[in-house]
């Protein structure tokens, strides 16, 4: 038998065609699967480019869902629902006063465009494979796109440091002054130490400058003062001349007292002293001087004490001075050094006074000497005050 030539194009389909069965179609089966895959690929790059200028599933830029717009429309949306508010006023408010911030002042940017160009890309440039699989499977990226911006720091550090200057202030303790030559009282309230830290103001006004908050405090260190306002409560003041005791709370004068002070052998002493202890009914003890030399050695609580029904110790003369009640009171200079009221003025006065508060001794006019044949002025003679046990509840604040 004579072999015949074939011919090129012969010899590929005889080399393609399977031998048995089988063979045949897993052949056919292969090439459908191409077919397909080829379908397939074509309908997915046809769908992806329908999407194409959109913004891919699930992105956000600034907080804004920008998905499915354009990159126009998203640029416009986070604008106007992000970017505007940023550019609004921001107020610095500290007790009371308050400073506002233009953020257009400081020259705050936010780019908008490239922020959402951003998100574009970072949808975009994967395999069209990949952006098709989780369009398919609803497996879209989880695209953020956060805050990026410009700010001139060194114009807002100059606004805070002017906001700093005028926070700023020394602690002032309050204060009594008081004129003895008038006998006017002047109360001085007290205040705190304030100093901002500009560094650490400067991190909250530009973290508030980027949200919501248009409302901020800086941040003050505060120095209270030793003593405080509210520590100054009741004052005393006693006018020896005058043959008064007026009672103030702090400047303001609550009720005036008729008292009697020490005669001019035993004046009471003129100055600024202190309350250092009090005596609800009083023991008295003889101090054996020659005014308490025909007295009994001991003289307990009652309408016959010499000290009446109440006693406080002054810090005036090593505290020998005291105010106290008496039965029988005679307003004039009549007393060894002491204060004397009357029982009724004491009692209404004793828990209204504290171991600290203030007493201020003057006289409106000069005091007389003591006769010639009584010698000199001396010092106030020892009161007789004794420890009972029921002084008045310790209060240190003056």
């Amino acid at each position: 038998m004579s072999r015949q030539r074939m011919s090129n194009w012969k010899k590929l389909l005889s080399f393609l065609a399977p031998k048995s069965g089988v063979a045949r179609w897993a052949f056919l089966l292969l090439a459908a699967l191409g077919v397909f895959l080829l379908a397939a690929s074509t309908v997915t790059v046809l769908a992806d480019s329908r999407h194409r200028g959109e913004m891919f599933p699930n992105t956000v830029v600034l907080g804004i869902d920008v998905t499915g717009m354009t990159r126009e429309e998203a640029v416009a949306r986070v604008k106007e629902e992000a970017v505007a508010p940023l550019m609004t006023p921001l107020t610095l408010s500290f007790r009371g006063r308050q400073w506002v911030i233009d953020p257009r002042e400081l020259n705050l940017h936010v780019d908008a465009e490239a922020l959402v160009d951003l998100a574009y890309r970072t949808g975009w440039e994967r395999s069209v494979f990949e952006r098709a699989l989780r369009r398919a499977f609803n497996r879209p990226l989880d695209i953020n796109i956060g805050l990026e911006y410009s700010l001139d720091r060194d114009l807002l550090t100059r606004k805070l440091n002017a906001v700093a200057a005028e926070i700023y202030c020394e602690v002032v303790n309050a204060s009594l002054n008081f004129d003895f030559s008038t006998g006017k009282l002047t109360f001085h309230p007290s205040r705190d130490g304030l100093r901002m830290d500009v560094e650490a103001t400067l991190r909250v006004v530009e973290e508030a400058l980027l949200s919501p908050n248009r409302i901020v405090e800086p941040v003050v260190a505060v120095t209270p003062p030793s003593l405080k306002s509210e520590d100054v409560q009741t004052v005393l003041v006693v006018d020896i001349m005058g043959n008064t005791l007026k009672w103030y709370n702090k400047d303001t004068l609550i009720k005036t007292y008729y008292v009697a002070t020490g005669e001019p052998k035993y004046p009471t002493p003129l100055g600024k002293f202190y309350i250092i202890r009090k005596e609800a009914n009083p023991v008295w003890i003889n101090p054996n001087t020659e005014w308490s030399k025909n007295m009994p050695p001991r003289i307990e609580p009652g309408p016959d004490n010499p000290l009446g029904a109440r006693a406080l110790v002054t810090s005036a003369a090593g505290g020998t001075v005291l105010i106290h009640g008496t039965k029988n009171l005679v307003p004039g200079l009549h007393s060894h050094g002491c204060i004397r009221m009357a029982n009724w003025a004491i009692i209404e006065l004793f828990d209204h006074v504290n171991v600290g508060t203030p007493v201020f001794i003057w006289t409106s006019k000069p005091v007389p000497l003591p006769p010639p044949e009584e010698g000199p002025p001396v010092g106030p003679e020892d009161p007789g005050l004794g420890a009972t046990g029921n002084s008045g509840a310790v209060d240190t604040t003056h």
